[in-house]
């Protein structure tokens, strides 16, 4: 299947469309997260320029952080 075909390029715009969308809820979720100010910092230069690899690691870091927590404080998180 060629991109330049009409098939394709449906697909590769789904697929673009699809990544977009898990990028911005990752700066989202960044945005809400309880870390620090600097690591906040940090995670958006990485997310920003290495948005293929960086959103599956910071989704799973996140998601380990907060399992982790305390009941109480995961309420607050």
């Amino acid at each position: 299947m060629e991109v330049t075909s009409g098939a394709g390029a449906v697909i590769s715009l789904v697929v673009v469309s699809v990544l977009f969308l898990a990028w911005l809820v990752a700066l989202f979720m960044l945005l809400v997260d309880s870390i620090s100010v600097g690591a906040k910092i940090l995670w958006f230069l990485v997310l920003t320029c290495l948005a293929p690899v960086a959103i599956p690691i910071y989704l799973v870091l996140r998601h380990r952080r907060h399992r982790d927590l305390p009941t109480a404080e995961r309420s607050l998180a």
